[in-house]
């Protein structure tokens, strides 16, 4: 039989958030790695992976912004397709804060764009824990095709661990074999 076409959509910004709980540097891991290890995990032939987030405003400080930047192109290098929106300004008690807006929707956008409109794709691995796609891979589901969900128990929802859809809980030992230049080595 063959294997599933699968496209691998990154929540960027949740997945560094729960991430961060478990390891202290995030943005060391290697998206091709962490593909592979779903690959096989799931029997799946990965063809593409994407990788979404928002991008901070230059005002908020040369180094957090620059280094964010740098972050992306990367992962551009590395032959990830990275899709972004800036953070938007939102006025809240007085205080001006910055949030993200529009990346779920990018996302759920893509994946049905390449499902469903294109058919590039047999299987959508979403690497997130955020239950705010459940519409959108229900939907998927419903045609035929397969959406699952990575990421680690901190801010994986409930909703997406109730059986409708097959998900993998990273642990640890899973993350680590995910940097770059892992050597089998814990860190």
């Amino acid at each position: 039989m063959t294997k599933k076409r699968t496209i691998v959509f990154v929540d960027g910004n949740n997945w560094y958030h729960n991430v961060k709980s478990i390891i202290e540097k995030p943005r060391a891991i290697d998206f091709r790695k962490l593909a592979s290890m779903v690959a096989e995990n799931f029997d799946l032939n990965v063809i593409e992976i994407r990788y979404y987030n928002s991008t901070p405003d230059i005002e908020l400080g040369d180094e957090v912004y620059y280094k964010h930047m740098v972050f992306l192109a990367s992962l551009k290098q590395k032959g990830l397709t990275v899709k972004t929106r800036k953070l938007k300004k939102i006025k809240a008690g007085g205080k001006v804060i910055r949030v993200e807006k529009g990346i779920d929707v990018m996302i759920s956008t893509d994946m049905m764009r390449k499902t469903l409109v294109e058919d590039v794709c047999d299987c959508c691995v979403l690497i997130t824990g955020d239950s705010d796609f459940v519409p959108v891979m229900q939907l998927i589901k419903k045609a035929n095709k397969e959406v699952l969900t990575v990421s680690v128990l901190k801010g994986y929802a409930r909703e997406l661990l109730q059986g409708e859809f097959r998900f993998w809980i990273l642990k640890k030992q899973d993350i680590v074999k995910c940097f770059g230049g892992y050597d089998g080595r814990e860190r």
